[in-house]
């Protein structure tokens, strides 16, 4: 398991603020309904794409640090954090995901709904374990 990287957790704080606030700046009246993050092993740098692949933000990560998903989904648990996604513009369901170089989901890292927010890896077996349990509620 992966631990979270607390030197990280207040830039990603900003860079996801950032890349949503790019995004509306450049977009005005359009939606938002996925963000895509890619890690560059290479580089140490975070890039932060819209659901059109549009580079919102760019963010080099300190020397000696890198990037893990943990330490993301922990950023996002943080109070106050769930009302950057709360925007006229952010069309639910709305997702963000790790993605690789040619920009391939990797890993679902967050999913919101209108009632439903899910911070997990695996977000459609959570989502499908939910349904199971409701069907079998409604059916006793």
């Amino acid at each position: 398991m992966k631990t979270v990287n607390t030197i990280l957790i207040p830039i990603l704080e900003i860079a996801i603020k950032e890349s949503l606030e790019d995004y509306e700046s450049r977009n005005e009246g359009d939606s938002l309904g996925d963000l895509y993050l890619h890690y560059d092993k290479d580089e140490n740098t975070l890039f932060f794409y819209d659901d059109l692949d549009n580079l919102l933000n760019k963010v080099q990560l300190p020397k000696g640090q890198t990037f893990n998903s943990a330490t993301f989904r922990f950023v996002l648990q943080q109070p106050g954090q769930a009302r950057l996604f709360e925007k006229d513009y952010i069309f639910k369901p709305f997702t963000i995901s790790l993605v690789n170089k040619d920009l391939v989901v990797i890993e679902e890292l967050f999913f919101l709904d209108d009632d439903t927010i899910h911070i997990s890896g695996d977000i459609w077996g959570n989502i499908e374990k939910e349904l199971d349990d409701f069907l079998t509620d409604l059916m006793h």
